[in-house]
C-alpha cells in the first residue's frame, strides 16, 4: 500500500508534469506512446501458500510486504489448519484461507488469485511462506509492467544454501539457455513463482494454475503457456532476493544440483515426464531435453541423496507414473 498514491486525475493536473512523474514512478502502468489511456492507480493483491509455516519466518514474509501490497491472502494447505496463523488476523488487510487439507501448491495459489480478483486486483504477487522482500520491491517490480502483453515478472534470485547468484532461463535454439545477468529486465521462458507478479488483465486468455501438477513444475508451465499465447515473461535482474530452493544444494561436477525430500524429487520427476510428453506449448525439441534431463535426474536425485534406495523408488515411481498419465497427489497408501 502505498502513501504517496494520488487518487484522481485533476490531482495529478495539479502538481504538474515533472512532480506528477516522481510520485507516479512504479506505482502506475506505463503511459503509452500516442494513446491517452493511464491508470492511476494499481491495486496490487499478496497471495501467500502456506503448509505447515515456520510462523517466525512467516510473520518476516507479511512484514516485508503490508506496506507494499493493498492486500495479503494467505491460503493454507495444512492438513486441519494451522491454527498458529490466527495471530495474523489482527493484521490490517490480510485474509488467512484455511482450506483444511494440502491441495497442492496450484490449487491453493488459484484459491488466492481468484480471490484477489473477486476484488479487481491489478497485479497479484505469488510468494512462498519464506521469503523476505525489500522494502521497495512491488515498486521496482512494476516498471517492468511498461510495455504491452507483459504476463508476469520476476525477480533475480540468490540461493539461499550457497550464496550464488541464480540464473534466468530463455529459450536457446537446442534447449533451455541459462544466462547470468547482473542487471536489467529481460524476457525469459520462464520463473520461480515466489516473487513472481502477475499481471491480472491477461489471465482470463493464459488461464490459472495447472492443478493436476499438485506441486512442481506449476509455475513453469504456467510461464510456457503464457509465452506460447503470444505474452511476454521478464525477469527483472535489478532486484535481486534471497530465494531457499529446496532442502539442499550439492556441487556435482560443473553443476549445482538442488536436492529436496522423496516425496518432493517423485513430483519433480513425475511432473518433468508427464509435461514432456504432454504438454504442447513446449516445441518438440524442448520436449525431448526436457525428458532427457529429467530421465537423468531419476539416478541423480538418488545418487546425491540418503537413503539412497528410497530417494530411487520415488523417483522411478514418478517416472512410472508421469509415462503413464498419472497426475494430482500421490497416495502413498496404496
Amino acid at each position: 500500500m502505498y502513501e504517496n498514491r494520488i487518487q484522481s486525475r485533476g490531482e495529478a493536473e495539479k502538481l504538474g508534469p515533472e512532480t506528477y512523474k516522481d510520485k507516479t514512478l512504479g506505482l502506475f502502468e506505463s503511459v503509452r506512446k500516442n494513446k491517452l489511456e493511464v491508470k492511476l492507480v494499481s491495486k496490487i493483491f499478496g497471495v501467500i501458500v502456506t503448509y505447515k509455516p515456520d510462523v517466525v519466518i512467516l510473520e518476516k514474509c507479511i512484514h516485508s510486504l503490508k506496506n507494499q501490497l493493498d492486500k495479503v491472502i494467505i491460503v493454507d494447505n495444512t492438513h486441519g489448519g494451522c491454527e498458529k496463523l490466527e495471530s495474523f488476523k489482527t493484521f490490517p488487510n490480510l485474509e488467512v484461507i484455511y482450506l483444511k487439507d494440502n491441495y497442492g501448491i496450484a490449487y491453493a495459489q488459484n484459491v488466492g488469485i481468484k480471490k484477489a480478483l473477486e476484488n479487481n486486483a491489478d497485479y497479484i504477487l505469488l510468494s512462498d511462506q519464506d521469503t523476505v522482500y525489500p522494502p521497495d520491491f512491488v515498486e521496482k517490480m512494476l516498471e517492468c509492467f511498461k510495455e504491452e502483453e507483459i504476463a508476469a515478472c520476476g525477480p533475480l534470485f540468490i540461493d539461499a544454501n550457497t550464496g550464488r547468484k541464480q540464473f534466468f532461463i530463455k529459450k536457446g535454439l537446442f534447449g533451455f539457455k541459462r544466462f547470468y545477468p547482473t542487471s536489467g529486465k529481460h524476457e525469459v521462458l520462464q520463473l520461480i513463482a515466489s516473487g513472481t507478479i502477475l499481471n491480472s488483465r491477461y489471465l482470463s486468455y493464459i488461464g490459472l494454475m495447472k492443478e493436476d501438477l499438485f506441486i512442481d513444475w506449476v509455475d513453469m508451465e504456467w510461464c510456457w503457456r503464457a509465452v506460447k499465447k503470444g505474452y511476454k515473461i521478464i525477469g527483472n535482474a535489478d532486484v535481486k532476493i534471497l530465494h531457499k530452493h529446496g532442502e539442499k544444494s550439492i556441487r556435482f561436477f560443473s553443476k549445482n544440483v538442488t536436492l529436496k525430500s522423496p516425496l518432493r524429487h517423485y513430483y519433480t520427476i513425475r511432473n518433468g515426464t508427464y509435461l514432456a510428453l504432454r504438454n504442447s506449448n513446449l516445441d518438440i525439441p524442448h520436449r525431448v531435453i526436457l525428458f532427457l534431463k529429467t530421465f537423468r535426474n531419476i539416478f541423480l536425485f538418488a545418487l546425491l541423496s540418503k537413503p539412497h534406495l528410497i530417494h530411487l523408488k520415488y523417483t522411478v515411481l514418478g517416472f512410472w507414473h508421469g509415462i503413464t498419465g498419472k497426475s494430482g497427489e500421490l497416495n502413498e497408501a496404496h
